[in-house]
């Protein structure tokens, strides 16, 4: 069989990974690997080995039938693909957070309002990730304040609460944390070509209260703390009627005295938290 002067897209993926394999390896090295390993008629060119490296991405997103050609399928539908970007790229201008799912569901408006019909594309998760490879659009965080716990504080006092711990039974200690719910909060990651500012967030929340003993034999109802005693959408309703506690008394878990109140009502007299 006559060597073949071009590559096919499977070959370029393997150069890539011959390259991370080894990453020292000079690039006039590396343009010799393919033409031994594939049996090629003449040597890349240091340009096509550098185009095939900046490639990866594209090529490992590739399906079977596109690994064994020797150029990328062309986009079915240039005019939906045009579109689609544009609007994530206003988007990343407004600095609004996008998720995969969102950019799916925009494309299948834009293929409706296109009258594709039957041509319509499946919009899978292989396709999502194609479109951002062509787009070069990755999964970017946006950045602002952070925080964290102090977990030296923490490992000092350990050995103080369990040593406190030892004179009570597994049944009576208690664990409760709390979590918030920002419902109305924007994601902090998006889709987009650069990293974006984060905008400031609504920081509307609802507080989740979770709490269990040691050996899991009682876990208590969660409980709910917001800002009203008779929300509006409870249509007059009682909490108790709705299924869960509620309770707009707590600022903070520093309310130890509710808590406690909490534990009496539901059965547990010696807990300790």
């Amino acid at each position: 069989m006559k060597p073949s002067s071009s590559l096919i897209n499977d070959q370029k993926l393997k150069i890539c990974h011959h390259k991370a394999a080894n990453p020292s390896i000079k690039q006039s090295a590396l343009a010799n690997w393919p033409m031994q390993e594939f049996k090629l008629s003449k040597v890349p060119t240091q340009g096509t080995i550098s185009n095939i490296l900046a490639k990866r991405q594209q090529y490992e997103s590739m399906d079977s039938t596109e690994l064994t050609s020797k150029r990328q399928r062309a986009v079915k539908h240039p005019e939906l693909d045009n579109v689609l970007a544009n609007w994530v790229l206003q988007c990343q201008a407004r600095r609004v957070a996008l998720s995969g799912d969102l950019i799916k569901e925009k494309a299948r408006q834009f293929a409706r309002q296109l009258e594709l019909g039957e041509r319509t594309p499946e919009f899978s998760n292989g396709w999502l990730a194609k479109f951002n490879i062509r787009h070069g659009f990755k999964a970017q965080k946006s950045y602002g304040e952070s925080g964290s716990a102090d977990l030296d504080a923490i490992d000092r006092n350990m050995p103080t609460i369990k040593e406190k711990l030892q004179s009570y039974s597994l049944q009576d200690i208690y664990n409760m944390d709390e979590t918030g719910l920002f419902y109305r909060m924007a994601p902090d990651r998006t889709i987009a070509r650069r990293q974006i500012e984060g905008s400031k967030k609504d920081k509307t929340r609802l507080t989740f209260v979770f709490a269990a003993n040691a050996d899991g034999s009682h876990k208590m109802e969660p409980l709910i703390i917001g800002h009203a005693q008779r929300p509006r959408a409870f249509n007059k309703k009682k909490w108790r009627a709705i299924g869960f506690l509620l309770s707009q008394q707590c600022k903070s878990l520093d309310d130890w005295t509710h808590f406690q109140g909490m534990a009496t009502k539901d059965g547990s007299t010696n807990a300790r938290c």
